[in-house]
């Protein structure tokens, strides 16, 4: 009550621009996080024979389909058992699975429910098509991943579903050693985990030995930050105003890498508008300075 009076939200109008600036950024953040899980995802692990795609069973009940319209298509979508699986690889005799969420404010209460549900109701099912798909694989990863945040900056959503499935069916695997893996009681061969940030990019680079690639995010960050350097370079005169006020906020707060101190190829390869959105991108996954 108290901050619907202070954001004058008892103004019809107020509160409808509330709602769809809301709304708006929601959509904002789920749509920059399918273009970076499409656009940087799919290169890694670093050392495997199988990269991150689609999962096989998915394209193919998906592909079943076609010629369905929107509706149609949507309402057969309500019963998939793939639909909350982003992106599968095979490493060695394990399969990872993952369901990808742009950030640590993306999950909400509803989605909570929703996947929770899927987990539960289809992990046997995914654990008995990898077999199938993959003769050799008798391990399933099922991991929770968000690309950008930390411990301290998410809403806490995905612990809910770890805590939701470990009153059903699933036991955490090891609290000394693998603490919030889970592992399904009756077979063991099912783990389901969340990866955060910095751990989701390395769990990426190298999904069966994530210690080895803690500096996959300095790629995917480099990346973003020329793509994101150069479409400003293109944008019209609000946008560049608005990121020139960024600038002096930042700049205000020393938000800046001495060029000296970075490797010879960034200061060579990157302009300072280029390292800016890098140092930028950089505070999403730590909790202190950097």
């Amino acid at each position: 009550m108290t901050s619907a009076s202070v954001m004058g939200l008892g103004d019809p109008e107020k509160f409808g621009d509330f709602l769809f600036n809301s709304k708006l950024y929601m959509a904002l953040e789920t749509s920059f996080g399918k273009q970076i899980e499409a656009a940087f995802v799919g290169q890694y692990p670093i050392q495997a024979t199988q990269k991150w795609t689609d999962a096989p069973e998915k394209v193919a009940e998906f592909a079943e389909l076609n010629g369905l319209n929107r509706e149609e298509r949507a309402q057969q979508r309500i019963g998939s058992v793939w639909r909350e699986i982003d992106r599968s690889c095979v490493v060695g005799n394990r399969r990872y699975m993952t369901s990808i969420k742009s950030g640590p404010n993306t999950i909400n209460d509803t989605q909570v429910a929703g996947m929770t549900a899927a987990i539960l109701n289809n992990y046997q099912a995914w654990m008995a098509e990898t077999t199938k798909t993959y003769p050799h694989v008798d391990q399933l990863d099922i991991v929770l991943g968000l690309t950008y945040g930390t411990d301290r900056t998410t809403n806490n959503k995905e612990n809910q579903i770890l805590v939701k499935l470990l009153q059903q069916g699933f036991v955490e695997e090891d609290a000394g050693t693998k603490p919030g893996v889970l592992i399904d009681h009756a077979t063991h061969r099912v783990r389901v985990y969340r990866c955060i940030g910095r751990d989701f990019w390395a769990f990426i680079g190298q999904p069966d030995a994530p210690d080895t690639t803690q500096y996959v995010f300095l790629e995917v960050l480099l990346a973003l930050s020329k793509a994101l350097g150069q479409g400003i370079a293109a944008a019209d005169l609000e946008m560049r105003i608005n990121a020139k006020l960024q600038h002096l906020a930042l700049a205000l707060t020393k938000l800046k890498f001495p060029r000296n101190s970075l490797p010879e190829w960034v200061r060579d390869d990157f302009t300072e508008n280029q390292l800016f959105w890098f140092a930028t991108a950089m505070t999403a996954f730590y909790d202190e300075g950097i």
